[in-house]
């Protein structure tokens, strides 16, 4: 049987069966579901699948963290199960800060392999820049429109994503993001001042790479959709009832929620300018020392809005990407230490396989997971070093001026386009974490007598 296959079946074993589930979805390296009753969900069974790192309840949900290779393990499971997902969420608690991260969590994880593509073609453009490309080429032109495509469309994305949290029609949530970036509306929103619809006053807002607009949108728009269907005739649902649905949504996009989301957004816009200008070692610093527990629990994807907000009004980013350099490299620093220290096979080719995982393309549950909460010691190291990332950050302002995850594959993304040595002050933080991550896990040493050989199967997801 595929491998792949076999863990969705096993995992599908334990969940209370296909019914139980309401929501599932799944980011870089882990499973994202929610379930109607907790009672019937086995927690610790799955935890002992072949092939499962760990499993998390965190912000409203369970997360199964599996590995890089989720998505077929996902692709399984939406293959051969039926999952009857709705909006209910059973009776796994959560208070609204809770509910926000889990949903901004949901809506952003699907557009960030699209971010991430349009960052490294943005830094290779830096690159062939540097390396004499000209900006007045058709090259240089096509490729800049490339890595800026999804910033600009930013709320095309979202609104699928956003269509397909709330269970909505995605193609209706197309429609209206559509119209929030119409040109016409976009030059009248560059123009500032006030038009109408009907009378109705709408504040005429450019909306191109915003964020929280077309989310807000989206989440009225489920409620309307749900009225509207509810008194919509069953003969005639098909046609009026998108109607209908568009005509309530259109005025309260323009007049209400769109408007609204931008001052929310705006609001953001100031707090962080006003971090820059005076405090602005002070989110970085904060942000390394929290970056485990924020991968821990999976919430880090809901801190999107932050580096949105940065990239459109900073043109960089300077806080939780940076802080990433810590979370990332150090993970690389932690498996490097176990590979050299650790006297058994089994663990050392765990850590190399981690270690490459995350010094490469910057995923450290594999890492985190499979090393540091099973060995205990390496996570004490892994805080030491983001939070000594930290610091040198803070004080040397390191910035990252195109959207990936810190990992060697993307480290052109740290070079100024106008040219500074942001780089290699970047290099020295990727430096600095390793080596006191490396000398902390080294010093603190760990526990491998509870590691078997034939643990490493537990710790890797098999390869299909």
């Amino acid at each position: 049987m595929d491998n792949n296959l076999r863990l969705a079946k096993e995992i599908m074993s334990h969940v209370g069966g296909s019914d139980n589930i309401t929501a599932l979805n799944h980011c870089s390296t882990r499973l994202r579901l929610k379930v109607r009753n907790e009672d019937i969900f086995e927690f610790d069974e799955i935890k002992k699948i072949d092939g499962v790192l760990d499993v998390v309840k965190a912000i409203g949900g369970y997360q199964i963290i599996v590995g890089n290779n989720v998505s077929k393990v996902y692709k399984a499971i939406t293959e051969n199960y039926s999952i009857k997902a709705s909006g209910e969420t059973g009776r796994v608690a959560a208070n609204p800060f809770e509910l926000l991260l889990n949903t901004l969590a949901d809506i952003m994880g699907p557009a960030i392999p699209a971010i991430v593509v349009a960052g490294l073609i943005s830094a290779l453009l830096t690159l062939c820049t540097f390396a004499g490309l000209s900006t007045d080429s058709s090259t240089y032109t096509i490729l800049y429109a490339a890595s800026q495509a999804p910033f600009y469309f930013l709320p095309v994305l979202t609104a699928y994503t956003s269509a397909k949290h709330w269970k909505v029609s995605p193609i209706l949530a197309l429609f209206l993001a559509g119209i929030m970036l119409y040109p016409t509306l976009i030059e009248a929103g560059n123009a500032g001042g006030m038009i109408n619809l009907f009378g109705l006053p709408v504040t005429a807002v450019n909306y191109s790479t915003s964020l929280i607009p077309i989310i807000l949108t989206i989440w009225i728009m489920h409620y309307v959709t749900a009225l509207v269907e509810k008194y919509c005739p069953d003969a005639i649902r098909y046609i009026l009832a998108p109607l209908g649905v568009m005509l309530i949504m259109i005025p309260i996009m323009l007049c209400v929620s769109g408007p609204v989301g931008a001052w929310v957004g705006d609001l953001m816009s100031l707090l962080v300018t006003w971090l820059n200008n005076h405090v602005p070692w002070l989110t970085v610093l904060v942000l390394s020392a929290i970056a485990p527990f924020l991968v821990l629990t999976g919430s880090h994807l809901a801190l999107m809005p932050l580096l949105v907000a940065n990239f459109t009004n900073l043109g960089y980013d300077n806080s939780l990407l940076i802080a990433f350099i810590g979370m990332n490299f150090s993970q690389f620093a932690v498996s490097a230490a176990v590979f050299f220290k650790s006297k058994k096979p089994a663990l050392k080719s765990t850590a190399f396989s981690t270690g490459l995982t995350a010094f490469l393309t910057g995923t450290t549950e594999p890492a985190l997971y499979g090393l540091c909460l099973r060995l205990k010691k390496p996570l004490i190291a892994t805080f030491i070093g983001c939070i000594a990332n930290g610091v040198y950050c803070a004080l040397t302002q390191v910035k990252i001026y195109s959207f990936g995850a810190p990992a060697f594959l993307t480290l052109a993304n740290f070079i100024d386009p106008v040219g500074s040595n942001n780089f290699y002050l970047a290099l020295g933080a990727v430096a600095l974490t390793i080596i006191v991550t490396f000398i902390a896990t080294w010093l603190l040493g760990f526990d491998e007598s509870g590691f078997e050989d034939s643990d490493s199967e537990d710790l890797e997801p098999k390869k299909a």
